[in-house]
């Protein structure tokens, strides 16, 4: 359930413009592996090579386990890719339609896009925020101190730890929450991300419908 505030959304279409648009495209395939942030980059990079000059944030796809400990996700039919770029690049990412795509897992294929703007939602979460920190109050106020230098105010939760694998090893991270944004702030830290690895899916933050769930996880 989204956190539907009429005056944001007034603000939003009158005065902020963001400068970066989600990207949502259609994608029909059985399953990709749950760690598949950095495969995705590289598939989607050998479609459309220039994707790598435009400064990409992706979101990681959801799926559910596939419950054969194979390190695999299962697709359903609303499964989505979605990629954050600038609103100057729209066109060249939307080159990814009707490309297929292999994680190791099978062939995934790109389906049509629809553009979806960045809205000021209070509350943002992001799954995996990586600050080359394995310490979880060593990563808190680091996290705060990168804010602060953008000037990003707000509360912080820390969700668990969370690894992703990369060619060169292994990255660690946290989830985190950032509640109590005004507008300007959530809009900013949306379109600049937070951490290392915005092309893997890290340090993408989204709306979340609550402080309590994203304490829980």
């Amino acid at each position: 359930m989204r956190m539907f505030n009429p005056e944001w959304e007034a603000i939003h279409h009158s005065e902020l413009q963001s400068n970066r648009v989600d990207l949502v495209f259609d994608l029909d395939g059985r399953t990709i592996p749950a760690d598949h942030g950095h495969a995705l980059y590289l598939a989607l990079v050998a479609c459309v090579p220039a994707l790598k000059t435009i400064g990409l944030a992706l979101h990681t796809i959801s799926g559910a386990a596939s419950g054969r400990d194979d390190g695999n996700l299962v697709l359903n039919r609303r499964a989505k890719l979605i990629l954050r770029v600038p609103t100057t690049a729209v066109a060249l990412a939307s080159a990814l339609e009707g490309q297929a795509i292999d994680l190791g897992t099978g062939t995934l294929r790109i389906g049509a896009v629809k553009a979806r703007p960045l809205l000021p939602y209070t509350d943002l979460h992001a799954p995996l925020v990586c600050l080359d920190l394995t310490d979880e109050i060593a990563f808190m106020a680091e996290a705060r101190t990168h804010l602060n230098a953008i000037g990003i105010a707000g509360g912080l939760i820390c969700n668990k730890p969370r690894i992703i694998l990369i060619p060169n090893g292994s990255v660690h991270g946290f989830g985190l929450m950032i509640h109590g944004l005004p507008p300007e702030q959530s809009l900013l830290l949306q379109e600049l991300g937070l951490g290392w690895g915005a092309e893997y899916g890290c340090g993408v933050f989204v709306p979340h419908k609550s402080i309590k769930e994203v304490a829980r996880d």
